[in-house]
C-alpha cells in the first residue's frame, strides 16, 4: 500500500526523474497506489497554472483514474493532522499546512508515503516514507 506525492506524480507526467521505472515497480510489486485529495488539488492548481490549461487537466484526470484509490480527509486524519501539527509546533519545525495534512491521511490510512521530499516529512517521526527518486536510481542501475 503506497500513496504518491505530488512531485512523483507530476515527474511521471513529465517522463522524468526514473518515475515511470518506479510506477512500474510499484504495481509489479502489487502495491496498490493511491494518492491524497490534498495531492490532487496542488495537481489541479498546477493545471490552471499552465497555458494549456485543458491538456494538463486532461493527463492529471487519466492518472488519477488509473490509481487505485484516492484517500479522503476523514475524522480519523483530522486527528492526526492535529497531532502532527501541535507537534512540529512544538519543535519549532513546522512544514507547510498542506503537507502536514498530505502526512496525515497517510498515518490514518497506515500508508507508506512515496515522496522525493524524504528530509521535509522525516520530521513526522511516524511517517513511513520512501524516496521515490532515490529508488528510481537504483532501479535504473539494474
Amino acid at each position: 500500500m503506497g500513496v504518491l506525492d505530488s512531485d512523483l506524480i507530476i515527474a511521471f507526467l513529465r517522463g522524468r526523474d526514473n518515475a515511470y521505472e518506479v510506477f512500474q515497480d510499484l504495481k509489479k510489486q502489487q502495491e496498490s497506489l493511491k494518492t491524497t485529495v490534498f495531492n490532487v488539488a496542488e495537481l489541479y492548481k498546477g493545471c490552471y497554472a499552465m497555458r494549456n490549461v485543458a491538456k494538463g487537466l486532461l493527463k492529471v484526470r487519466n492518472l488519477i483514474e488509473s490509481l487505485n484509490d484516492i484517500l479522503d480527509f476523514n475524522e480519523k486524519a483530522i486527528q492526526e493532522y492535529a497531532k502532527i501539527s501541535a507537534d512540529l509546533k512544538k519543535r519549532g519545525s513546522p512544514i507547510g499546512t498542506m503537507d502536514e495534512l498530505i502526512a496525515s491521511i497517510c498515518l490514518a490510512n497506515n500508508e507508506i508515503f512515496y515522496t522525493r521530499n524524504k528530509d521535509h516529512f522525516e520530521k513526522i517521526e511516524q511517517l513511513s516514507i520512501v524516496n521515490w527518486y532515490e529508488m528510481g536510481e537504483k532501479l535504473k542501475m539494474k
